[in-house]
């Protein structure tokens, strides 16, 4: 047996070795950049925002001391509640506290008509909308509020939701889509009526005293309805849209996903399949992989399946309740993503050949001159060791 072609292995060793040292460097500054951030000192104060119909609105502001930090803005969050419950409270959320703590700015408020008075929890003017349009305006003047406060960077707010706070969020960033809003978390927001009310799942009940236009199809009760579904106004939004679904709906049957699956579908572009504006969707965040602008089909349940692949859930396990702070991972990196030069981002897994300029596409130049080199080599040394005609090997 002749011996082992060494220029070639070795030219080969030297390609994986190039595109490996290449990639690495780069996961390196990308785990760096999502170390644990510094701990600023932090404090709530409480204002009142003029809602578009003249209204006073309770906020709260959890933030990084202004004084300490001058000159320093920060990437900002408005939170939603679910059901039609009050938001402000949320400025007291732990979770909400730390990661204001970490460099956020946090805005909490009751849109019209809510808050019981108690402190921190102050009664908005205005009458229980229901989540419907002039909730939807109140969530618009809190955006411009936000955006204009000096300590906060306009280019990096986000707005989550949670369950039915879906119908305020995607209904205000939809319905004002120049909004300065970069990104929108929705964790497991019915997204129509059916849902809303329960009705899919065998288990109807009314909803702000209206059933589904399923058991109630009268004009006014359509017309109700059509403030309050997400789904109709997800599509205009032209942010990035991340989608929060666990196995187990906090709300719905588990194995229910009608609701995740159309709202993705709804904000992803034409390009991708969807129907939509959004510039960036993906279904969970990083940690489950799966791919940003991707649609996904109702007609085949065999198309979304709980297992990508052995290792790799399309759906948080269980449910969300089972990962207590899952969603402020997710808006750190949505914070992040809105953060960079890269209009979509997301794809870390991918590697990008169209920047020349950029460790993955140098990564790759050097890997497949260095494959070259090792197939020159491997050539050369083959041809070298090849026995001339008549001759044993």
């Amino acid at each position: 047996m002749g011996r082992a072609p060494w220029p070639f292995l070795a030219a080969f060793v030297i390609a994986v070795a190039a595109v490996a040292a290449a990639l690495a460097g780069k996961a390196g500054d990308e785990a760096a950049a999502a170390a644990a951030p510094t701990t600023y000192s932090i404090e709530t104060i409480e204002t009142r925002v003029t809602a578009p119909n003249g209204n006073q609105l309770y906020t709260r502001v959890v933030q990084p001391v202004p004084a300490l930090y001058p000159g320093q803005r920060f990437p900002a969050l408005i939170a939603i509640p679910g059901g039609t419950g009050a938001g402000a409270p949320l400025a007291d959320n732990p979770g909400y506290r730390n990661l204001a703590a970490s460099g956020f700015v946090v805005i909490a408020f009751n849109a019209e008509g809510r808050g019981t008075g108690a402190p921190g929890n102050l009664r908005s003017q205005g009458t229980e909308d229901c989540n419907g349009f002039v909730h939807q305006d109140d969530l618009k003047a809190i955006v411009e509020y936000t955006a204009t406060l000096p300590n906060v960077d306009a280019t990096n707010i986000g707005v989550e939701t949670s369950s039915f706070g879906i119908a305020i969020g995607a209904g205000a960033l939809g319905r004002y889509p120049s909004l300065p809003v970069a990104y929108l978390v929705d964790q497991e927001g019915p997204h129509d009526n059916r849902v809303i009310t329960f009705y899919d799942v065998g288990r109807e009940t009314q909803v702000c005293g209206h059933w589904s236009t399923v058991t109630d199809p009268s004009p006014a009760n359509v017309a109700f309805w059509a403030e309050r579904e997400a789904v109709r106004y997800i599509d205009t939004y032209p942010g990035r849209y991340l989608r929060m679904q666990a196995e187990i709906d906090h709300a719905q049957n588990p194995g229910y996903f009608r609701h995740a699956i159309e709202m993705v579908n709804t904000a992803t572009r034409a390009q991708y399949g969807g129907t939509g504006s959004a510039l960036w969707t993906r279904m969970n965040g990083s940690d489950l992989g799966n791919p940003v602008n991707t649609v996904y089909s109702l007609g085949d349940p065999g198309q979304y399946p709980v297992w990508v692949s052995v290792w790799v859930s399309v759906w948080v396990s269980g449910r969300l309740s089972d990962h207590p702070g899952l969603d402020l991972t997710y808006i750190r990196e949505m914070a992040a993503l809105s953060d960079t030069p890269d209009p979509v981002g997301g794809v870390a897994e991918v590697v990008d050949a169209s920047d020349p300029s950029g460790p993955e596409y140098m990564a790759l130049a050097g890997g497949a001159a260095a494959a070259v080199a090792a197939l020159t080599a491997g050539t050369w040394y083959a041809r070298r060791r090849r026995p001339a005609s008549g001759r044993s090997s």
